[in-house]
């Protein structure tokens, strides 16, 4: 730093940055990028699903993968400088697991993130009316789902 040049302040907080302690601070964006993300993802299946009546067309797997990856994008970009942009219990746990956090913020991220993701879906069910989306309409696709899941529960190479 150079003599007699003022130092700029960080303008991540909005002006709250000594009324919000780290951890408050970190579990709040973990919650904001996980709303944020649930929100946007699901509202884009969402979206298709009151577009086209078959959602299962390959153009509109592709359109809700790329939703998906710009939104979990935008998740991380909020988060990372506060928390680190976790945004996914798993990923929590993984940090966890590698001594990065300690167990008490592991369990504050836990609960903001599980917050931020009930929050999503409560503010989607208001904008959609309470609009119910049916994704296995037909038996084979709940049996190629139970296949799928028990291939990957009992594969022995995981």
């Amino acid at each position: 730093m150079l003599p007699g040049r003022p130092t700029a302040r960080r303008a991540d907080t909005a002006g709250m940055g000594p009324f919000l302690p780290t951890a408050t601070r970190a579990a709040v964006a973990e919650f904001v990028a996980t709303a944020i993300f649930v929100f946007a993802a699901e509202g884009s299946v969402f979206s298709l699903w009151k577009l086209y009546t078959d959602t299962g067309t390959p153009g509109g797997l592709v359109a809700v993968a790329i939703a998906h990856a710009l939104a979990l994008a935008a998740a991380v970009a909020a988060a990372i400088n506060a928390s680190g942009g976790h945004v996914n219990p798993a990923v929590t746990f993984g940090v966890l697991v590698g001594r990065r956090i300690s167990f008490g913020r592991a369990v504050l991220y836990w609960g903001a993130q599980l917050l931020g993701a009930v929050a999503a879906a409560l503010l989607l069910r208001i904008i959609s009316g309470g609009t119910v989306i049916y994704l296995l309409r037909h038996p084979q696709h709940l049996y190629t789902l139970v296949i799928i899941v028990l291939f990957s529960v009992t594969c022995p190479e995981n």
